[in-house]
């Protein structure tokens, strides 16, 4: 028992060090952009890098499950987030800077994907919902390390120091590796021939995927720009802006571990339901409210937001079945990462043309397209499984 105890507490710091690097680049940016002197929009072009990492390496997270095993898996993978954060530390120009974002991308893919399906085919749902609450700690915990070495004005040391912590945790799960069960039995050759358009052809497939991408989107979103609308439309002072998006984060963090409570008295489609109107709800107070009444906004959509992301992953072998579970969950993360890296610059496109009064409207179509497409997810898997 104690020992199953400190297995799961690995798989949650696990995910507390996926966080860790995911929120730093922002925070760094306007000091490494002065060093390398390049536009200050090139840090899309490294988070554009980073994403494409991401998305590779999840579509390619079972076979390489397959192959050396989930546990041997996550070590290489956390040892390539490693080699991107110590990349970034010695880099001395922009260039480097963009190879350095690959491994840290390809890293990250394959631990999001691995870690998400092992703990939906070995754990209960509320540990999906605390697992996804460790990552916003792990999130909230990078800019304070990075912020502590700002104020020498020594980015790469925050870097530096983030790539000790990876490395330290590359050494406990190496040996560890063995405790990590294969998820499922090998399939037949004939098994790994289905090709990936078979699979989305699947009863629900498309709408889970599309659930995926605009949930992401909306996250995304509120991370770029809700600070942008705050100030622009709302009339709200910077670093007023700056406490209610981190706000935001705040709710999202807590709501993902207060969600594991639910679980024990909730479905997961009723949680869906509840945290999808809840996310639109405080779109809504959002874009009626100002002052004070923003930040219920935020916060709202913070805590609506919470639980969809976790509980979506956890219901994949639900959903599927458990024998393509990784296959769909690699899909699945990989259209996510897709909705992170293409709905926030649509957003800011249209925003150039229409000003940022449209980012609630876009928010509440986005929200809206997620309730109805997961409505419609059930009613599919309800319908293939009767």
């Amino acid at each position: 028992m104690k020992k199953s105890v400190l297995f799961l507490g690995l798989i949650y710091l696990i995910f507390i060090s996926l966080g860790l690097p995911d929120s730093i680049l922002g925070v760094a940016w306007p000091s490494m952009n002065g060093e390398f002197q390049v536009a200050a929009s090139s840090a899309g072009i490294i988070a554009m890098v980073i994403s494409m990492g991401t998305i590779f390496s999840s579509f390619q997270t079972n076979r390489m499950i397959q192959k050396i095993g989930v546990g041997n898996l996550i070590v290489c993978s956390i040892f390539f987030t490693v080699i991107g954060l110590c990349g970034f530390s010695i880099s001395q120009n922009f260039f480097f800077l963009i190879i350095s974002a690959l491994p840290l991308g390809l890293g990250a893919g394959a631990i999001d994907t691995a870690v998400n399906d092992y703990v939906a085919l070995h754990y209960k749902a509320h540990h999906m919902n605390w697992l996804h609450g460790f990552w916003g700690i792990g999130a909230t915990m990078g800019p304070i390390i990075m912020g502590f070495y700002l104020k020498n004005q020594n980015w790469r040391g925050g870097y530096l120091i983030l790539a000790c912590l990876q490395f330290i945790l590359v050494v406990i799960v190496f040996f560890s590796r063995k405790q990590w069960k294969q998820p499922r039995e090998i399939p037949h050759s004939s098994e790994m021939q289905d090709s990936m358009l078979t699979l989305i052809k699947r009863p629900g497939i498309i709408f889970s995927l599309i659930c995926f991408i605009f949930y992401v989107g909306i996250e995304a979103c509120m991370g770029l720009w809700g600070s942008s609308f705050l100030v622009r439309v709302k009339d709200i002072p910077v670093a007023t802006a700056a406490f209610m998006t981190s706000g935001y984060y705040a709710s999202l963090t807590v709501g993902r571990l207060a969600a594991g409570f639910f679980t024990f008295f909730l479905s997961s489609r009723k949680i869906l339901y509840l945290s999808e109107l809840l996310l639109l709800g405080g779109v809504v107070v959002l874009f009626l409210g100002n002052g004070n009444l923003a930040a219920v906004g935020f916060i709202f959509t913070g805590l609506g937001s919470a639980a969809i992301f976790p509980t979506m992953l956890h219901e994949t072998p639900e959903r599927f079945g458990t024998k393509d579970s990784a296959r769909i969950m690699s899909l699945q993360l990989a259209l996510a990462y897709t909705g992170t890296t293409c709905l926030p610059p649509v957003l800011g496109f249209l925003a150039e043309r229409f000003t940022l009064v449209i980012f609630p409207y876009l928010l509440i179509l986005f929200g809206c397209i997620l309730l109805v497409s997961t409505i419609t997810l059930e009613k599919k898997v309800k319908r293939h499984q009767a």
